[in-house]
């Protein structure tokens, strides 16, 4: 009975242990964003949330990020041209499809650089997709900073169009996630 106890009480603090050495930490609104740009034969241009919800699980013990979530409100983004970002809300079907989200729990790390596997969702389709990352740490803070490209049609979004003529097809994203230690 001893060693039973003794063996189930090792357990459970090795249990709390690696509990502690784990923990979720959002990343810091008032710096970090999520910004996307976009390329027409007229114009480019690109716009900005920083109304991104973005959770890490970090590991105290490895300092390694073993889980990332983020979730973004469509109408969140801001191109700086009301008149563009409701058209944007049009052909994105917002109402409908309110929110992008990525999840990933695949993350590797060589050299300060995040090679991260996930599964994004946009438009109400899902699916994997791969992004490379910069990870820096500085005092208390944890910045992570990436860029990819998507196209729009593999989520069923037609582009949109001005003037007749349709937008490129790719959407090249851009994030950069400030987390408190």
């Amino acid at each position: 009975m001893k060693k039973t106890v003794i063996f189930l009480g090792l357990i459970l603090i090795s249990l709390v242990t690696k509990a502690q050495e784990k923990k979720k930490i959002e990343a810091d609104k008032k710096t970090s964003y999520v910004q996307y740009a976009m390329k027409h034969p007229m114009h480019d241009w690109d716009a900005k949330s920083t109304a991104n919800k973005c959770i890490i699980v970090y590991n105290d013990k490895t300092s390694a990020i073993e889980a990332v979530a983020v979730v973004v409100p469509v109408k969140s983004f801001d191109s700086g041209n009301s008149n563009r970002d409701s058209h944007a809300l049009e052909a994105l079907e917002a109402l409908k499809f309110p929110n992008v989200s990525f999840s990933a729990n695949n993350i590797q790390e060589a050299n300060n650089l995040l090679t991260i596997k996930g599964n994004l969702t946009f438009h109400g389709v899902t699916k994997p997709i791969e992004v490379k990352a910069k990870k820096a740490a500085s005092g208390d803070n944890l910045k992570i900073e990436g860029k990819f490209e998507i196209n729009m049609k593999d989520y069923g979004v037609e582009p949109p169009g001005l003037m007749g003529v349709k937008a490129d097809e790719k959407i090249s994203l851009s994030f950069n996630m400030v987390f408190n230690l």
